[in-house]
């Protein structure tokens, strides 16, 4: 009986080893190439952490918070710490590495910090891009959210909208541009030298320095509609075979 318990044991601690090892395999690091990294400090509690915007491997955006010491091992922030000689208190200041921005990472799930979940839910780089779009009328969240679940990254999203708001377009314009992204036929977008563009690469020389996903996710970012344009947008009809329907901004747009 005792010779028959021991087989038991054993045969059951190794059921729970090889299931502790299949999940832990199942937990693969998470690879890419930063967008943006935000430091945010909770009003309430005072901790700070790191807002991390990545583009992983597969070319989809993924959006992640660590604590700040993570952050500082993975060189994306720099953790300074000083002593108040008075009262003995301790603060440390976090603050981006200049550079962190564009380099590769490579993130272990285990330390990711779970946000809480909200009344709407919303994923926390389409709302902050939203919020401060919102002067590009109707061009809300869900607009914004059903370009990036259908494949478009939020960097490439937030170039968009800064496009759109510099010819002081709306949804329809917006939406030119990302469709014109996505189907690589860019005979709707005419330069401001009066030239089409070949590829994204050509719109996006359109942008002011500074205009990105990083400076909208930062805070930095300073939102003008001041009527001018190096870019601007055709005529634009989506899905009709070519029937354009005033979909979009004419190329006048902005003049007097």
């Amino acid at each position: 009986m005792k010779k028959l318990f021991t087989i038991l044991f054993l045969a059951a601690a190794l059921t729970v080893m090889t299931v502790g090892t299949a999940f832990a395999q199942t937990a693969t690091p998470i690879t890419g190439t930063v967008q943006s990294v935000v430091v945010e400090t909770d009003a309430t509690t005072g901790i700070s952490t790191v807002l991390v915007t990545i583009t992983d491997d597969a070319g989809a955006t993924q959006t992640l918070r660590l604590d700040t010491a993570t952050a500082e091992t993975l060189g994306l922030v720099t953790n300074t710490s000083t002593t108040d000689p008075v009262t003995g208190a301790t603060q440390t200041e976090t603050v981006v590495n200049d550079g962190a921005v564009g380099t590769a990472v490579t993130i272990d799930p285990a330390t990711v910090i779970a946000d809480p979940a909200t009344e709407t839910d919303q994923h926390p780089v389409g709302s902050k891009l939203s919020e401060f779009f919102s002067g590009l009328l109707g061009v809300d969240y869900d607009t914004i959210m059903t370009y990036h679940e259908d494949g478009v990254g939020f960097g490439v999203i937030a170039q968009a909208l800064w496009l759109t708001n510099d010819i002081g377009g709306d949804t329809a314009a917006f939406e030119a541009l990302l469709d014109a992204k996505k189907s690589g036929d860019y005979s709707a977008i005419t330069l401001a030298d009066g030239s089409t563009p070949d590829n994204w690469g050509d719109v996006v020389k359109s942008l002011k320095k500074g205009d990105n996903l990083g400076s909208v996710m930062s805070g930095k970012a300073d939102q003008t509609v001041d009527g001018s344009s190096e870019t601007t947008v055709k005529e634009h009809g989506k899905g009709n075979g070519g029937n354009n329907q005033g979909h979009g901004k004419s190329s006048d747009h902005g003049r007097p």
